[in-house]
């Protein structure tokens, strides 16, 4: 296989760039949405929960349509770049109407519009992320410069995490406290943090290229077809490893404002959640060096046992205990857990390209709508079972006449709870499947070779050794 330089650095740091919105956007609602519904619109968080899971079953549909659609799609700018020029225009639409602070008296009726503006935001978010995300394994050939490509569109998408994650919920306080207007606040999430996701999409769409071959042939939209990357054992794995690590963040994500205003006052979620990303950020170029020679699968689950026993203590710590305890335990939780945080979508090219191995074909979208649908499923769920925790414990919405009420002894535990079981939870799944998998960075560039070898039609244009057929053929047993 060629090792050209196939695109030039202004390209792949533009097409990292479209990133922005992959962990800022996602950052945002994750961290916001469900204190937005509950202590501003006054919501019932048990009703905000569940109208919000009933949105995401729309994404149980969507996404792997959506997959299927997009490895059908045939224009002369490819098959990838059309959703990426026309989504970030809707996309800005969508978040208008998904942030915007309307307030009916009847709880059906605000239910119906959070519900119809999350479908809306969803079908316009699915597009999207499946599209870059399945551009990001066809935007070359080469194994090495994939990883450059995915690494450096990694360090885009942990910046506008940090960002998103601060600006925030400084915004937030700022809004609880009075010295913004909702009306302000509206503008800001919308405009502000809007444009800054959707111009760069826009922009790759128009400068990137795509550079992986794929067959005429289309597939059609049938249920098979639409579960057929979960019949390859290596993607169900990698569905696993992405599912643990992103219901993990999405609990602390959600539950992290309530923890500071009932658990422990006078936390500063800032710094909190700033220290996860400043920890990930430190730790990006060292997993870059390791991943040239050591399993990716080993760089992933390396820390989980330190992150799982830092997330108790936060859990566990004592309301009235100094502040820097909390900040001490999460540095601790972080370093644990920073190798899951960065290496699901660093792995993700690999599993690809193994899928190709056994099945035949690239379905290089298919995969990654699986990979969108689990990573909204998840959200949903989260925010659909925390919500109703603390409905079902007595939570007590904020008012005007009393800002911060003081939660029931039930909703405080059900706070800490929430915490201490995603992280021991998903963090001991996460371990036993990243040790199963076992990717090195040898079998990454032999697969490679053996792809490399393969015509569309199934016929290689130098024959395989005995050797290699019988490698071939392990592989297939191994990862079918």
């Amino acid at each position: 296989m060629s090792r050209t330089k196939e695109f030039s650095a202004k390209e792949r740091f533009t097409f990292a760039a479209a990133d922005l919105w992959g962990g800022g956007g996602q950052t945002v609602i994750s961290v916001l949405y469900l204190v937005y519904l509950t202590n501003v619109l006054g919501v019932h968080p048990g009703l905000a929960g569940t109208t919000l899971m009933f949105a995401k079953i729309w994404d149980a549909v969507i996404d792997p349509v959506l997959g299927v659609v997009g490895d059908n799609t045939r224009t002369r700018w490819g098959r990838r770049r059309p959703y990426l020029l026309f989504g970030a225009a809707i996309l800005l639409v969508a978040m208008a109407l998904l942030w915007l602070p309307v307030r009916f008296d009847a709880p059906a009726a605000q239910s119906l519009y959070i519900l119809l503006t999350n479908i809306f935001y969803a079908t316009i978010a699915s597009a999207l992320a499946i599209a870059y995300s399945a551009m990001s394994t066809e935007i070359s050939t080469d194994f090495d410069e994939l990883n450059k490509v995915n690494v450096t569109r990694l360090i885009f998408s942990m910046l506008a995490t940090a960002v998103c994650t601060i600006l925030p919920t400084i915004f937030f306080r700022q809004l609880q406290e009075g010295a913004i207007t909702v009306n302000r606040f509206y503008l800001i999430v919308v405009f502000g943090f809007g444009l800054v996701f959707t111009v760069p999409i826009f922009i790759a769409g128009l400068v990137c290229r795509e550079r992986a071959s794929y067959a005429d042939k289309k597939t059609h939209v049938t249920p098979g077809a639409l579960l057929e990357p979960l019949k390859t054992k290596i993607f169900r794995q990698m569905v696993a490893l992405y599912l643990t690590q992103s219901v993990t963040l999405d609990t602390v994500s959600a539950i992290i404002i309530y923890y500071s205003l009932y658990v422990v006052k006078g936390l500063n979620t800032t710094i909190f959640l700033g220290l996860f990303l400043a920890i990930q950020l430190v730790m990006l170029p060292i997993f870059y060096r390791l991943v040239r020679t050591i399993s990716k699968t080993e760089i992933f689950r390396f820390g989980l046992p330190l992150a799982v026993l830092g997330a108790m203590g936060i859990g566990f710590y004592p309301a009235g205990g100094p502040v820097i305890g909390v900040y001490l335990l999460t540095a601790a939780t972080a370093f644990g857990y920073a190798g899951a945080m960065t290496l699901s979508w660093i792995i993700f090219p690999d599993v690809v390209d193994i899928g190709e191995l056994v099945e035949g074909k690239r379905s290089t979208g298919s995969y990654s709508a699986t990979m969108t649908f689990i990573r909204q499923i998840s959200s949903a769920m989260t925010i659909f079972l925390i919500g109703n925790l603390l409905g079902i414990t007595g939570f007590i919405n904020p008012t005007e006449t009393v800002p911060a009420p003081a939660q029931p002894a039930g909703t405080v535990w059900a706070i800490r709870l929430i915490l201490v079981f995603a992280f021991a939870i998903f963090g001991t799944i996460g371990w036993l499947v990243a040790k199963q998998m076992g990717l090195r960075p040898e079998l990454s560039k032999r697969v490679k070779y053996f792809l490399g070898k393969r015509l569309e039609d199934g016929i290689t244009p130098e024959p395989l050794t005995a050797e290699e057929e019988l490698e071939v053929a392990a592989l297939i047993e191994k990862y079918k």
